[in-house]
């Protein structure tokens, strides 16, 4: 079984549980998703359904729909770039402080990576001594893909 159905897999089992109705169209943007190795916006992530599933959706639908997987914690909103990944940690079997994202500035692919709690804590401490509170922990950070930078030399 591949990794993107091991992971829907779990996203279902997990709404079953809570008595969450995970409906095809939710399952369906949660896919594209998956399959995608980019962050998408929800008008590409529209495209995307029309093109994939032979049905339009509206932008609306999209967004209410992002809404209720960022609210199970299925996918990630990536301020820096105002779009959407899913959480690539859905199948794992240990607890996770905070996401990391590494996100390449030119092709807007990302990587999920998972900060070690001793690390989280120390930066929450150093941001405390700075005098500010952390209000959302997860971090974002703009870089360059290896591909990008090997185009760019």
């Amino acid at each position: 079984m591949n990794a993107v159905h091991k992971i829907v897999e779990v996203a279902e089992r997990e709404c079953l549980e809570h008595r969450v109705p995970i409906t095809t169209k939710r399952l369906n943007v949660f896919s594209i998703l998956l399959s995608s190795k980019k962050a998408l916006s929800a008008y590409e992530i529209a495209d995307s359904f029309q093109r994939m599933f032979e049905q339009p959706v509206p932008v609306i639908t999209v967004y209410r729909v992002l809404e209720f997987l960022q609210s199970k914690n299925l996918v990630h909103k990536l301020e820096i770039v105002n779009k959407f990944i899913a959480c690539m940690h859905r199948d794992c079997n240990h607890e996770h402080a905070a996401s990391q994202f590494l996100i390449c500035s030119r092709c807007l692919k990302v990587e999920e990576l998972s900060i070690d709690q001793s690390e989280f804590e120390a930066l929450k401490k150093t941001i405390d001594h700075a005098g500010f509170h952390l209000s959302n922990p997860q971090l974002e950070i703009n870089c360059i893909c290896k591909a990008c930078f090997a185009d760019s030399e």
